[in-house]
């Protein structure tokens, strides 16, 4: 197994699943909810994990902290707002955060590895794919939570936003994974793409 670099982890799980019609970290991918599944790909490359929720949100058990958003129902900005805050009160100095959401089965650790190197020393690093951005599969760095917090202060709710404003490097996933970027990239966010997923499962 290759040994990758260790970075914090915040897993995005606090959204209300509404496309998809039921709680998306407790979806069952072949016996595990999708949350765990997401996890344990992502291991290799996780020092400490930090698991963004919703308040009450019943979550499986597993070997994470739990954040809960302090904006519940402002979205994935108000997770990552609040994680990347609990974050970076825990590390020295600003430091880069593997960032990804419950609903990409297929989640690689090798990508964050690889965006810190083809962009280093960015504040944020977001693959695109077919031109598409994946700002929630990326690098964040620790020190955005206050930036994130002023946006939805001032009623922003787009992740876009915050990374237009601290001028986000961007990066070709496919020069990163190659072939294998199409299937990493894969959410879950309604039955059908579930549907999809589950007929690429490894």
């Amino acid at each position: 197994m290759p040994v990758y670099p260790r970075l914090p982890l915040l897993v995005l799980a606090g959204g209300h699943s509404r496309r998809m019609g039921r709680d998306k970290a407790t979806l069952e991918w072949e016996g595990t909810p999708l949350l765990l599944r997401v996890l344990g790909r992502l291991a290799p490359i996780a020092a400490q994990v930090w698991v963004a929720a919703r308040a009450g949100q019943a979550l499986p058990l597993g070997p994470y902290r739990r954040i809960d958003d302090e904006r519940p129902g402002e979205g994935p900005l108000a997770g990552l707002s609040s994680g990347l805050a609990a974050i970076g009160a825990e590390v020295a100095e600003p430091a880069p955060v593997a960032v990804a959401a419950c609903d990409y089965p297929y989640a690689e650790p090798e990508l964050f590895p690889a965006l810190l190197a083809a962009s280093p020393g960015a504040s944020a690093i977001v693959p695109l794919l077919d031109g598409r951005a994946h700002p929630l599969l990326a690098v964040w760095r620790s020190d955005l939570a206050p930036v994130c917090e002023r946006a939805l202060a001032r009623g922003a709710r787009r992740v876009r936003e915050v990374l237009e404003e601290v001028g986000a490097a961007e990066v070709d996933a496919r020069a990163l994974l190659g072939d294998a970027a199409e299937r990493v990239f894969q959410n879950v966010n309604d039955p059908a793409a579930l549907k999809r997923a589950l007929g690429t499962r490894d």
